[in-house]
């Protein structure tokens, strides 16, 4: 019986010298097992560590720490690259806000003081032009100044409107308060007190001074007075 040394199969047949499966040649199997007893196998050829280390690393008559290399040599350093996107530090809103806020106030305040100051142009524009109010506030004192009362002072004519240069009209609720404030004016000659609702529904009384008389036009509508 023959054996293969490299797969180890067995053949019976004594005529064989090769090997059927990897043409390994074979070998008797007393032959073998005689041989694997006082096999010698191949001693691997030595290596000198000296000569293979190359120049300037640690050996046995020099010796240095295992790891000579800096692992900052292997570290890649950052650069950075041209036309890159720089990363700008973030700045904080506040100031614009507080410039928002500063010149809306400032708008407000410029606003509010041109209304104000048209309003009061308007006012100081109607401070030359007669007012109903005006004389009425006069007339208690220029009342008082007079002697005479206004029963005497006046001839009243009922039913009757005076024409002729007007000095000035305005609401007066009564006959007696217009008579009053005719007879407190010195430049008044006479008086046209014209009832509430006299010609539309709703129309407030109505009290004319007159400087001078023209002319007397009969009218359901009024009470007029003549300075004696």
């Amino acid at each position: 019986m023959k054996t293969c040394p490299t797969c180890l199969r067995a053949y019976e047949d004594d005529t064989l010298v090769y090997c059927l499966d990897d043409g390994a040649r074979l070998f008797d199997a007393e032959t073998t097992r005689e041989a694997d007893a006082t096999l010698n196998l191949p001693v691997a050829p030595t290596i000198n560590s000296s000569a293979a280390l190359p120049k300037g690393q640690p050996t046995s008559a020099n010796p240095q720490p295992t790891i000579t290399a800096r692992p900052e040599q292997f570290r890649a350093g950052y650069s950075p690259r041209a036309g890159a996107a720089q990363v700008k530090p973030h700045r904080s809103s506040l100031p614009w806000v507080f410039a928002i806020v500063l010149v809306l106030g400032v708008s407000g305040v410029v606003i509010a003081w041109m209304m104000t100051r048209g309003g009061n142009d308007q006012a100081r524009g109607r401070t030359g032009e007669p007012t109903p109010f005006t004389s009425p506030r006069s007339s208690p004192k220029a009342t008082a100044e007079v002697s005479p009362s206004p029963k005497e002072a006046f001839t009243t004519i009922d039913n009757m409107t005076l024409d002729g240069t007007r000095i000035t009209y305005y609401p007066r609720p009564s006959f007696d308060q217009c008579q009053a404030d005719c007879l407190g004016n010195a430049n008044c000659r006479g008086f046209t007190w014209i009832r509430p609702g006299a010609y539309n529904p709703g129309d407030a009384a109505m009290c004319y001074l007159m400087s001078a008389l023209t002319e007397r036009i009969p009218h359901t509508c009024c009470i007029s007075g003549v300075r004696n």
